[in-house]
């Protein structure tokens, strides 16, 4: 019995000093460069918004951070990748509503997102823009829909590829308002083929439409947002027309499970402290996006809030990597 008592005390004691310890390992923390690991290519906006942050990152913390690329998959090499890393607060990965769609629709990716990392905090957020050609006969975002119903299965839309979050806010547009829309994916840029008259409407990202509709080659005819933006006049929220309808994409940082809770909480901050910077919120505004930073358990509670919502396309959208 001694023997027992005497390993229950030691045990206690071990947990007892395991705040100690970790606290700790956080203030230790950082001690080399940072990395902000990404799944796209040069120019995206993982890329673009990693490398915005990553000067004022690497001021607030003591240490270089740096930005890697591993481009592929849909997100999912990069993904993978950080997940397998040491919990030390050094590799961070930059996540996208992407990769949501990813955790709720591909039963054979080798990471669980939920499981697999502590989220940091969300960082921007966009709604994405239904645009036609200037010269289409759709005029509005009723008109759009009327022609939809009245030719089920040929109004065509394009977006970056399957699976994508422009995708799936096609595929919730179908579900809600009761159309049947021809799906046309794109790897590299639709624009050319929606001003030639190939495809009749794009969902695409703000950062690569406003430009066009700036330019009146594009109308906006609709948002995928709650509101409207002042700026946009003729895009009108699609819930405006089928009620409750509502995607917006996101883009937010994420350590490996194993990353202490207080050097998670002090990357957090100095996220947040940066998003606030007014050089930082400038740009980001002037790319069509808002700043949207988060706890970590508010952006885990967003993140779990789009796998579930998207969990419901599992039997309709088969993923391709």
């Amino acid at each position: 019995m001694n023997m027992q008592r005497r390993s229950l005390v030691r045990g206690a004691a071990l947990c007892a000093l395991l705040p100690a310890f970790h606290t700790a390992r956080a203030q230790e923390w950082p001690s080399r460069p940072l990395r902000i690991v990404h799944g796209y290519d040069s120019g995206t906006n993982p890329d673009t918004l990693s490398r915005l942050l990553s000067p004022g990152l690497g001021e607030r913390l003591g240490q270089p951070v740096v930005v890697e690329p591993k481009p592929g998959a849909a997100g999912r090499i990069a993904a993978k990748y950080v997940a397998t890393q040491p919990g030390d607060g050094h590799t961070l990965l930059m996540l996208t509503a992407g990769d949501a769609v990813v955790a709720a629709l591909d039963p054979k990716v080798q990471y669980k997102l939920l499981q697999d990392f502590a989220f940091v905090s969300s960082v921007i957020e966009f709604p994405f823009l239904l645009c036609v050609a200037a010269d289409s006969s759709v005029k509005s975002l009723a008109d759009l829909l009327a022609m939809a119903r009245s030719r089920p299965g040929q109004v065509s839309y394009g977006t970056p590829g399957i699976g994508t979050t422009q995708s799936m806010a096609g595929e919730l547009l179908q579900k809600m308002a009761g159309v049947d829309l021809l799906h046309v994916p794109y790897k590299g840029n639709a624009f050319p083929d929606l001003l030639g008259g190939r495809v009749d409407f794009l969902i695409a990202a703000p950062s690569v439409s406003t430009s066009l509709v700036n330019s009146g080659k594009v109308r906006a005819i609709g948002i995928t947002s709650k509101g409207s933006q002042s700026h946009l006049p003729d895009a009108v929220p699609v819930r405006s027309l089928v009620p409750d309808y509502e995607v917006n994409s996101w883009l937010g940082l994420a350590v490996p499970k194993s990353t202490p809770d207080a050097v998670v909480a002090r990357l957090s901050s100095s996220v947040r402290d940066l998003a606030a910077v007014e050089a930082i919120r400038a740009t980001v505004t002037s790319g069509g996006s808002l700043i949207a930073t988060s706890t970590p358990a508010e952006f885990r509670a967003r993140v779990e809030g789009d796998v579930k919502k998207w969990s419901g396309f599992a039997g309709r959208v088969r993923l391709e990597a």
